[in-house]
């Protein structure tokens, strides 16, 4: 399932359209780490030309949620841009970066020149919702080392080229934890068992994917 979710030739496809279509023609904006990208209305596409961001929401005590990982050549704001209403989700930016903001009328004009566009945009956000969907199934479906497991196995599907096992995105034990709805405690612990035994190594503050036919085992999600 996760390999028809997270095909990388089909988000390379929807990056380079959005990156050589739309971004030239956007108002660019740096941001620096830790840096609330605000989406002031519904009248522009955001698309991530260098850095991380996370898409979060708050909770009224201050706890954070991540939702998803925007990464360089993404988009962000096409659901709010659709339907014209608000998102409640902030986007955090996780290292300092450049974003292209287009308007509605260069990307309106877009769309009646070529209504093929469309397809790039409902692929985007068809994306992010099997994504919720698959971490939603494992919230309820998993204890916290299948959480771990199968967030890791999402992760290995998101790597692009043929060498997966080196995770690319550099993730804290509390950001994992937000992802997961774990504390860090119980994130780090699984964490060691893990490395324990061997399904994967921290390198560099990177994860490296070692077992990955075991992680899939350890996940309780019928796919």
């Amino acid at each position: 399932m996760y390999e028809d979710i997270f095909d990388q030739e089909v988000q390379k496809k929807m990056d380079d359209f959005f990156l050589k279509n739309l971004a030239s023609h956007g108002k660019l904006i740096r941001f620096k780490k830790g840096e609330i990208i605000k989406q002031e209305d519904f009248e522009s596409i955001y698309i991530l030309l260098e850095g991380e961001l996370n898409q979060i929401m708050h909770s009224k005590e201050g706890d954070e949620i991540i939702f998803f990982r925007v990464v360089e050549g993404n988009i962000f704001g096409e659901m709010a841009f659709f339907d014209k209403t608000s998102t409640f989700a902030l986007n955090k930016a996780v290292t300092k970066g450049i974003v292209s903001v287009v308007n509605r009328k260069f990307v309106e004009s877009k769309l009646k020149e070529d209504p093929q566009v469309y397809h790039y945009f409902m692929i985007s956000m068809i994306r992010k919702y099997r994504a919720i969907m698959s971490e939603l199934a494992s919230f309820h479906f998993n204890d916290s080392s299948g959480r771990l497991a199968d967030f890791l196995v999402r992760l290995y599907y998101t790597e692009d080229g043929a060498d997966k096992s080196s995770i690319s995105i550099i993730l804290t034990h509390e950001e994992i934890a937000n992802r997961l709805g774990l504390n860090r405690i119980t994130v780090t612990k699984a964490i060691n068992d893990f490395k324990e035994k061997g399904l994967i190594d921290i390198i560099n503050r990177k994860i490296i994917i070692k077992d990955i036919e075991t992680l899939k085992k350890m996940t309780n999600i019928l796919v």
